[in-house]
């Protein structure tokens, strides 16, 4: 078909007019401004994830406030890692305090508690090295771990796919600020915190997760400057129910962090936050709800204290290690007291309540300290041999009490490990959700957070579970940390 002269003719004058061009121009602008926008909503912007959150220690009393929405990225691929080269700090809201945030640089540490410590590899911002205590070697590199999983009976390669998808899952849910969690976030950070460096993960590893730890680490730093060494995240008052266990864990989190980067900015926040575990020790040697001094204390609570200060042992800083040393010997006196000879149990606040729950942390305590054999250790491990059967989805399952049995059996070796290993490694592994991070259990434990469908209740979980899969690493076992004597001194099973 020809078009008619007139009809050309009338096309060309169209053309020709500036009212055309113009109009034109503004339609191929829309157009292209609205694809491009509904393209960034369908593959960039994340969607809303309404948050049903329960209680760290719930069932003790504490209220948990209403959570705001939290938003989620959906899965993608890991984008290449950013080499870091300074630090900053989106805060959630404003706040009178203000710290300038320096790139962490850490210097090559000279010495550290043991003699037989190795360098981390070349760290990327600086070219420094940090040197690691002898018990964190093996968490340094890829390769160190991957070894360490295989050497211990574990799938190398699905163990550390799982640990990789959650850490993935714990970077999606990453605050701005650097934290995790909202009813607990003392608790939920640290736990979080401590699956990023128990895989070797710090500012300078120059990974994908390089970016989260320099925002957990900044949290720590902005956080413990204001509240004096505060590790709750929500306000400086550790007298209530909740806040030993997040202070505890925070400060055990806070103390590796320091000892894994040397970021001097921490020290002088490890030296408040570990004075306060120390002042709020009982009589007895445990540590009870709020630092209360009332005593007899709490197990459950003690545990958390005791874990944070082999970390602030660990960080070799001066009138840090020494006195966390004290207070750990002091420390013993509170298992030997809850400790019931008739069946090898740990109890609560007494022997004979809840025994199986806190065995682990009995054993696991004595064993981090100084690798200590004695009788009670012996029968402990046979305690939690002869328990319930590890499922996940039974009623029996108790994450809490599995984290400390796994560490106990690991350190214990031999035959402890052996069995539980085979027990716990595919049940854990199997229950990961698609999506990394797991799902309810069968069970309950502290505060139903094993129960707890929203956020706070799947980064507990997650968390457990990823330090226990990365238990064949984050530290050595007792006869590797305290000799073979030691170790032959549990005997088998």
């Amino acid at each position: 078909m020809v078009a008619s002269p007139q009809y050309s003719v009338w096309v060309r004058k169209l053309a020709s007019s500036r009212f055309f061009t113009i109009s034109l121009l503004i339609h191929v602008i829309l157009v292209m401004f609205l694809g491009t926008r509904a393209l960034f909503q369908k593959y960039v912007e994340p969607p809303d994830f309404e948050s049903d959150e329960g209680g760290f220690l719930a069932d003790q009393g504490q209220a948990a406030a209403t959570p705001p929405p939290v938003k989620i990225t959906q899965p993608i691929a890991a984008p290449p890692a950013p080499k870091v080269k300074a630090i900053t700090v989106d805060t959630a809201a404003p706040t009178a305090f203000v710290m300038p945030v320096t790139p962490i640089v850490p210097h090559f540490a000279s010495a550290t508690v043991s003699d037989k410590a190795v360098a981390l590899p070349v760290m990327a911002s600086g070219g420094h090295n940090v040197r690691l205590p002898a018990t964190m070697v093996r968490r340094a590199t890829n390769k160190d771990r991957e070894r360490s999983v295989g050497e211990k009976g574990g799938d190398k390669v699905k163990n550390e796919q799982a640990v990789a998808n959650s850490l993935r899952w714990l970077q999606k849910v990453q605050k701005p600020d650097g934290t995790w969690g909202s009813g607990y976030p003392g608790a939920m950070t640290g736990l979080a915190t401590l699956c990023f460096l128990g895989h070797g993960e710090t500012p300078q590893s120059n990974t994908e997760f390089s970016a989260v730890a320099a925002k957990a680490i900044n949290a720590y730093v902005v956080e413990g400057t204001k509240s004096a060494g505060r590790m709750i995240f929500r306000g400086t008052d550790l007298t209530g129910q909740a806040t030993p266990y997040e202070h505890g864990i925070g400060t055990y989190a806070l103390c590796e962090a320091y000892t894994m980067t040397k970021d001097e900015r921490l020290a002088p926040i490890v030296k408040q936050a570990v004075k306060y575990i120390i002042d709020g020790q009982g009589a007895d040697g445990g540590w009870m709800y709020g630092y209360s001094k009332e005593t007899p204390s709490d197990t459950s609570v003690s545990g958390w204290q005791m874990q944070a200060l082999k970390a602030a042992y660990l960080t070799d800083i001066p009138g840090v290690s020494d006195k966390a040393s004290d207070a750990l010997d002091r420390s013993m006196k509170n298992l030997d007291r809850v400790f019931d000879k008739r069946n090898g149990a740990f109890g609560y606040r007494n022997p004979g309540d809840k025994n199986y729950a806190l065995t682990g942390v009995g054993v696991l305590c004595k064993l981090y300290w100084q690798g200590r054999t004695d009788t009670m250790v012996r029968a402990g491990l046979k305690n939690i041999m002869e328990g319930p059967p590890i499922q996940y989805g039974a009623k029996t399952s108790n994450l809490y009490a599995w984290y400390y049995h796994t560490q106990a059996c690991f350190m214990a070796g031999q035959d402890y490990w052996t069995k539980w290993n085979r027990l716990f490694q595919k049940e854990i592994m199997d229950n990961q959700d698609a999506e990394g991070f797991w799902p309810v259990t069968g069970g309950t434990d502290v505060g139903g957070l094993s129960q707890d469908k929203g956020v706070n209740g799947q980064i507990y979980r997650t968390a457990l579970c990823t330090l226990m899969l990365e238990v064949y690493y984050r530290y050595l076992p007792t006869e590797k940390e305290h000799g073979s004597k030691a170790a032959k001194a549990l005997g088998g099973m």
